[in-house]
């Protein structure tokens, strides 16, 4: 093999198709997906009936049957209709809809199409396949747009039948870290969580996040370092035990409010006279309601401790705490749950 003679956007040589498809590859990195997360969504029917429909957008499609074939590029402008079969009374099929090249140019495909007058990108659904399946067969040129479960003796296609597989080709990531020192003991400043029946901000200081616009979910780490369990002084028993919970909440305006699941801590008294040092950790994975996207955010650590408990722990000055978000553009977030 040699370098090829296709020489784009050079005056005078020779340029092809597939030198086109090889540059949207290579630009793209290989990747195959939709463009954005809203990007070809499928969904029934305005009165469901007996097809679905694709929303506008774009998707960068990866050749899959031949060495160096190279990407394309389609887009559909408007909802599209989609036609589905209707099952019968013996049972109940899965079908996969997709967006599919079929380019009659690449040799041993079995596409006859006249490119001259006639497409190369439709919508296709896949009868009978697993009801497992995310992606397109083998050798497919193609995007997985959504499976469809659809029960036995069923004509009219509804929301409920629809499982979203969408990739992104290259989804959007944000990074934003938010960390800080708790408050000292010398003016009695420091912070307890302590004896709350419900969850309470501590430490008591809240960030400013914004929330992307393209982010369909969010992953948090969060750390309570180095905070205090102080010394019980009346005994070590179960009592003096520091037990409680711990999440972190974005909380934006209009009552829009995310929360991570809690992680709970239990801490132990070692000594009646000596107190020591603890950490806990969160992770968690939320999916971004539509309504908060864009929006900015106070974004707050919790605690509750147990009431029935005598002890507790303090944010005091040698404490760090620390939340890492990272925003991510998802077209199927829940998939990834």
């Amino acid at each position: 093999m040699a370098l090829e003679m296709d020489s784009w956007a050079v005056e005078g040589a020779q340029s092809s198709s597939r030198i086109a498809r090889l540059q949207l590859q290579s630009g793209t990195a290989s990747r195959n997906g939709v463009v954005d997360s809203s990007h070809l969504q499928i969904l029934p029917l305005t009165v469901p009936g007996t097809s679905v429909r694709a929303t506008s957008g774009g998707a960068t499609i990866l050749g899959a049957e031949a060495s160096f074939q190279g990407s394309y590029f389609a887009f559909n402008v408007g909802d599209a209709e989609i036609a589905v079969s209707p099952t019968g009374s013996g049972g109940g099929r899965s079908d996969l809809v997709i967006l599919r090249v079929e380019d009659p140019n690449i040799s041993g495909t079995p596409w006859t199409h006249d490119v001259t007058t006639d497409p190369v990108y439709y919508f296709r659904v896949i009868e009978g396949v697993d009801p497992t399946t995310t992606d397109v067969p083998p050798g497919t040129t193609g995007v997985a747009l959504a499976r469809l479960d659809i029960p036995a003796n069923t004509a009219t296609i509804t929301s409920g039948m629809i499982t979203d597989v969408r990739q992104m080709a290259n989804p959007k990531r944000l990074r934003e870290l938010r960390v800080q020192r708790g408050q000292g003991l010398e003016d009695g400043r420091d912070d307890h969580a302590d004896f709350t029946s419900d969850f309470e901000r501590w430490p008591q200081h809240d960030w400013t996040v914004t929330i992307p616009e393209w982010a369909t979910q969010v992953q948090v780490r969060a750390d309570w370092l180095n905070v205090m369990y102080p010394a019980p002084i009346d005994g070590t028993g179960g009592n003096y035990d520091a037990r409680g919970q711990v999440r972190v909440g974005l909380v934006g305006s209009g009552g829009n409010v995310i929360n991570t699941a809690a992680t709970a801590f239990n801490f132990n008294a070692t000594s009646a006279s000596n107190g020591y040092r603890c950490s806990i950790g969160l992770a968690a994975q939320m999916n971004v309601p539509t309504a908060m996207r864009g929006m900015a955010c106070d974004l707050r650590m919790y605690a509750k401790s147990d009431a029935d408990r005598i002890r507790y722990l303090v944010a005091d000055g040698w404490a760090n705490f620390a939340v890492d978000l990272e925003f991510r553009e998802q077209a199927a977030p829940q998939a990834e749950l």
